[in-house]
């Protein structure tokens, strides 16, 4: 069965830190900045539009606008923040009740790195 999905992908810039990271990249245990590259991939249940990606990516950047300070937050920690607020705002119900979106969230520190979370 296949699933039709959107796609949004957008930036933000933030600090963060890894307290815990081996001494061989012990650099990273000071807070240090990295522009975050998020690709939201999003459940629709018809294809028409049924969510306008503009919009859906204008959203997304204001709940970003908050992660200026991401302390010692991962890209895994990030990511499931990120696909928390897209289940939450963007609710499906047919006509059996809420039904939940698979939502796969990749973000990668300056377009390199990073991590992705998957819906299977």
């Amino acid at each position: 069965m296949n699933k039709t999905f959107i796609i949004v992908k957008t930036q933000f810039e933030g600090m963060h830190c890894y307290p815990n990271a081996p001494e061989e990249v012990a650099f990273l245990k000071n807070s240090h900045r990295h522009m975050f590259h998020v690709e939201a991939e999003i459940e629709v249940f018809h294809d028409d539009r049924e969510l306008e990606f503009i919009i859906v990516k204008r959203k997304l950047d204001e709940f970003l606008a908050s992660f200026k300070d991401i302390n010692s937050g991962s890209c895994e920690m990030i990511a499931c923040k990120i696909q928390s607020f897209i289940k939450k705002t963007y609710p499906y119900y047919n006509n059996m009740g809420k039904t939940e979106r698979y939502v796969n969230v990749k973000v990668f520190e300056d377009g390199e790195n990073g991590a992705y979370i998957k819906e299977i």
